[in-house]
């Protein structure tokens, strides 16, 4: 029937699926008591194109020149398409919301709550140089409170301008045993101020940068202490005058590390200071007034948590 054995047993196998039992009991070796078992990955006699014995025949045509896999049947001279159309490139779940997104969007989950508070802490030193004839003083402080997004900071301060002096008169001029020249004085009188503002403020820095300007306002309460000693007259001069008044001050920080920086500032210190006393002289109370104004620079160094 076949001239090449090597075809015969190529029909044979293929022939399993559609003829049964018979095709088994058509091969030589094969026990006729076997059961058929059909392989469920090989080609149907459908899919072949084809009936048994067309394809036994060795017919091209009614073959239809098919070539099976195991996923798709593809004939000869046709393209494999998938059954599974393609879904958009590189789409996945965003794991903060719902829906796609591409794969080159990038999220950056929103910041929790609304605006960022921080407590901050400054020190600082330096000098206020008063209006008029007198001299100036040194000048420390502090101011602490809560710095928001970085840039608006308010919060309470507190200041210490402090400044005395003495009036002497030279007695004598002696020399000492090594040839030191010896001067003996004698005190006449002595005096002391120290100025406290106590502040409330509002501060608004730039951008958070090496380098960053800042602007602040404060309404202040101040007291200032006054105290002189005549040691000639022996009389002696006490008095404390408080008031209103207000500071602005501007400067740069220069930032270090984390939230700590150094600051340099100028400041302007504004305030009319004042106290009740009774005048023995006109049987009156009357009032004196100070005034407490000036201008200064502050130095130190500023840090948050």
């Amino acid at each position: 029937m076949f001239r090449h054995p090597s075809r015969a047993l190529l029909t044979a196998l293929l022939l399993v699926p559609c003829s049964g039992s018979a095709a088994f009991a058509s091969l030589d070796g094969v026990s006729a008591f076997a059961l058929p078992v059909t392989d469920p990955l090989a080609p149907t006699c459908d899919a072949l194109g084809g009936t048994p014995e067309a394809i036994a025949a060795g017919d091209p045509a009614a073959r239809h020149e098919t070539i099976a896999s195991e996923f798709v049947v593809v004939r000869a001279g046709e393209r494999s398409t998938s059954s599974v159309a393609p879904g958009p490139p590189s789409v996945l779940e965003s794991h903060y919301v719902g829906g796609r997104r591409f794969e080159a969007v990038s999220y950056r989950p929103r910041r929790q709550g609304g605006a960022q508070w921080h407590p901050v802490t400054q020190l600082h030193a330096g000098f206020l140089d008063p209006d008029g004839p007198a001299t100036s003083g040194f000048d420390m402080g502090f101011r602490g409170g809560h710095e928001i997004d970085d840039m608006f900071q308010i919060g309470v301060g507190l200041d210490w301008r402090t400044k005395s002096g003495s009036a002497t008169q030279a007695l004598q001029s002696s020399m000492g045993p090594a040839g030191e020249n010896v001067q003996t004085q004698v005190q006449l009188s002595h005096f002391s101020s120290n100025l406290l503002p106590v502040l409330v403020y509002a501060q608004l820095s730039g951008p958070r940068r090496r380098i960053t300007p800042y602007v602040g306002i404060a309404g202040t309460w101040e007291v200032l202490f006054l105290t002189a000693d005549d040691y000639v007259t022996g009389s002696r001069f006490d008095a404390t005058y408080s008031g209103f008044g207000w500071q602005a001050w501007g400067g740069l920080g220069l930032r270090l590390s984390g939230r700590a920086k150094l600051v340099a500032e100028a400041f302007m210190n504004q305030a009319t200071l004042g106290r009740d006393l009774y005048d023995p002289y006109y049987g009156l109370v009357v009032r004196e007034t100070i005034r407490a104004d000036g201008i200064g620079a502050r130095y130190g160094v500023s840090w948050g948590f």
